[in-house]
């Protein structure tokens, strides 16, 4: 490639001051992004990035068409200002617009400046190819810095979601939680939810959650605390998301009382592994709102037991198949108000046999089946010890003893 006539840098250098308003000026009516006044520091970034990349082409310039276009001295300029597009929240497309904007601009005047000074065609166009070259150059180092920003951000995004998550477990005042979501350009949702994961998240569940919320480790339990879970779409999500995981939803309050749905989703998970809530064992996770009269009585199992002692003795000397299979039909007859052919259908069994045991039981119980007060209690203490729900999924037959919906401990009571 030849070289550029000598003087040629000192042509271009006329009016450059000139030629940098004028950039400046088409940036601010052609990128919406930075049409506002150039003030403060970003007033500041943006001339000394004209500025800067004026001053390193006319130096390429100047070495002739064969220099390398070394940035080594000025990319730190276009690096700071990649990183900066991340800090004000836009995209990196707005600052490489304004580079294009420049170069156009900066070609059509410095082009017309060379043609002046005598560059010919091919001079003309190794000065082209020049200057298009550096502003790839400046956009990849503020491409770099704009994503080593972006790494950065997220790393902060994510030290702060532990530390709110943190301070929302273990019942940090509201203000010193507002101040730190605040200080942090977080907003926390108005009412949120604990969720509680047993023995930490596996592998795939992080990312399954990757929802950007308040989050910590505490033991070998995982906590979220996730807003508009009581929204039935939300709640889909979640299903999905925590199947299999053993988690508990608490419910959903509002944020500055998160401790409540922390505390009931621990005393959920804590019932749940002492088997007195039956009716939510299983994969799928546990939401509290779904189990609250379970959980009224799982308060106390002292007073479940002496319950069962005072209304199921009559069962007590029965063999434990017998017991556990008119202790489920028991519960059918009342939740279904002794309509033989639904029991039927919930139990897979015949109505005769509806009948027969039905017979059983008031042979066993006697009046006490008539009386409202006493079949209330019945059929609190039966759902709280057995679990089945009806009106829900029919078991299939032989599965009386299965886990969750054999009897619990309140069916086998004391003399």
């Amino acid at each position: 490639m030849g070289k550029f006539p000598p003087g040629l840098s000192e042509s271009l250098a006329h009016g450059l001051e000139q030629l940098g308003e004028e950039i400046i000026a088409a940036i601010a009516a052609e990128v919406p992004a930075y049409a506002r006044p150039l003030e403060g520091s970003f007033g500041r970034g943006v001339r000394r990035g004209v500025e800067e990349a004026l001053a390193r082409f006319l130096a390429l310039v100047e070495a002739g068409p064969g220099a390398a276009g070394d940035l080594a001295t000025s990319r730190d300029v276009y690096v700071r200002l990649g990183r900066g597009e991340v800090r004000a929240g836009r995209s990196l497309d707005n600052l490489l617009s304004a580079y294009r904007v420049g170069a156009r601009i900066s070609w059509r005047r410095l082009g017309e400046a060379a043609r002046h000074a005598g560059l010919d065609a091919g001079g003309l166009v190794a000065l082209a190819e020049m200057m298009f070259a550096y502003i790839d150059g400046i956009s990849a180092a503020s491409a770099d810095g704009y994503a080593l920003a972006q790494f950065e951000v997220a790393g902060e995004r994510e030290r702060l979601w532990d530390r709110l998550g943190e301070m929302l477990l273990s019942g940090t005042d509201a203000a010193t939680i507002e101040h730190a979501a605040s200080t942090g350009a977080v907003r926390l949702p108005e009412r949120m939810a604990a969720v509680l994961v047993p023995e930490g998240p596996d592998e795939q569940l992080p990312s399954r959650l990757s929802t950007g919320c308040p989050r910590t480790s505490h033991g070998s339990d995982f906590w979220l605390f996730l807003g508009d879970a009581q929204e039935p779409s939300r709640r889909l999500w979640l299903a999905e998301r925590l199947a299999g995981a053993g988690a508990v939803v608490g419910p959903c309050v509002a944020w500055q009382q998160i401790t409540t749905s922390v505390e009931r989703a621990s005393f959920a998970r804590a019932a749940l592994l002492a088997g007195r809530l039956p009716a939510a064992a299983g994969p799928e996770p546990l939401f509290t709102d779904d189990h609250l009269a379970d959980l009224v009585l799982a308060r106390d199992p002292g007073l479940l037991d002496d319950l069962a002692r005072r209304r199921l003795g009559p069962l007590a000397a029965l063999p434990e198949r017998t017991r556990s299979r008119l202790a489920e039909t028991l519960l059918c007859w009342l939740a279904l108000h002794g309509q033989r052919r639904l029991v039927a259908e919930r139990l897979h069994i015949h109505p005769q046999t509806v009948r027969y045991r039905v017979g059983q039981l008031r042979e066993l119980f006697g009046t006490t089946l008539d009386d409202p007060e006493a079949r209330f209690e019945l059929e609190l203490l039966l759902r709280a010890t057995i679990g089945l729900r009806p009106g829900g999924p029919a078991e299939p037959p032989g599965s009386e003893n299965t886990p969750g919906t054999g009897p619990g401990p309140g069916i086998s009571p004391g003399p």
